[in-house]
Formats: C-alpha cells, sequence, structure tokens
C-alpha cells in the first residue's frame, strides 16, 4: 500500500517475478501506455464493473472522480473481485479498499507500507507523462488518506528499496 509514485507496481512486478501469484484488479479507467490488458488490470467498461457489483462478484470498489488534462471531469471505478482475492499471495490495494476489509480478511495479509518522500513521487509521477489525471491533486489525495495510517506490518520510507528484503520479511 502506499499513495501514487511510491513503487507499488514496482513491488508488486518483483514479487510476481519471485513466484507469488499477484491480484488482477478491474478498473474503467483508461489504459496507459506502458499497461497490458490482462498484465497489469483487467480493463472492463462500466457497464461489467456495475454488474459484478450488483452481482456481488466485488470484495471492494471504489470510484475516484479525476479531470484529465484538458477533459471534463470523469469517474473510474476500481475493484478486487472476491476471486481474485481469495486466489492472489501479493495485491496492490488502495487506503479505502483496505477499510473495507474484515478482520479475518486482514489476518491474512501481510501489508508492506510504502511512504517515500513527496518531492520523489512527484518526479516518478512526471517522468510517466500520464495525462489521465493531476499529480498535485493525487499527490494531496494521499497524503489525506494516508494521514494517521498505522496497520501494517512492514514500512518501507527508502526510494531504492530492496525487494530482497521486503520479500524475506513476508509470510508467505
Amino acid at each position: 500500500m502506499g499513495g501514487s509514485g511510491v513503487g507499488k507496481d514496482f513491488l508488486l512486478r518483483k514479487l510476481s517475478n519471485r513466484g507469488l501469484k499477484t491480484c488482477l484488479k478491474c478498473t474503467t479507467r483508461p489504459i496507459r501506455k506502458f499497461e497490458k490488458q490482462g498484465v497489469d488490470y483487467n480493463f472492463i467498461s462500466e457497464i461489467t464493473f456495475i454488474d459484478f457489483k450488483n452481482n456481488n462478484k466485488l470484495l471492494t470498489s471504489q470510484e475516484f472522480i479525476v479531470t484529465p488534462v484538458d477533459k471534463e471531469p470523469e469517474t473510474w471505478y476500481y475493484g478486487i473481485t472476491n476471486e481474485e482475492f481469495n486466489s492472489s499471495e501479493a495485491l496492490i490495494m488502495t487506503i479505502g479498499e483496505f477499510s473495507k476489509l474484515t478482520s479475518e480478511q486482514r489476518k491474512q495479509c501481510f501489508v508492506v507500507y510504502l511512504e517515500i518522500d513527496r518531492n520523489i513521487r512527484e518526479s516518478r509521477l512526471l517522468k510517466r507523462n500520464d495525462k489521465n489525471d493531476s499529480i498535485i491533486r493525487r499527490i494531496n489525495a494521499d497524503e489525506l488518506d494516508f494521514l494517521n495510517f498505522d496497520d501494517y506490518d512492514l514500512k518501507i520510507i527508502e526510494p531504492d528499496f530492496n525487494i530482497e528484503d521486503i520479500f524475506s520479511k513476508m509470510i508467505i
């Protein structure tokens, strides 16, 4: 877990390379140029997402109102299906998704919280050249979301964190 630009996707890829089955979240947001359908996310239509929600296929869901550059605000939906949560060994969750877990579901998780310096995060996000949403809005929202967050098993503050150190501390 962590805010935008902390290295969550990087960590997840490295854990996948170590053999862990990663959770494929679903989203209605536009695919980024470096992402692949079925690898980074399950990119689905809003109609499909609502169908999943109405048929209790989602463990968690969230919506975000974003303002892409030079466009009108739009709503993006994210979710984790029950099936993906139950069959995965590593996943990324937002603070909103995490807060919806039951105490039993939380016990199944080893939470790695990435808390990387704001300036480094901004720099990383600028390098993405992602025009889908405001970087400053995302960073500010993250700071509010994680203001008093303390429900983690391991906290990482180093921007060049060592994957092996994290992997060795995880309970698998």
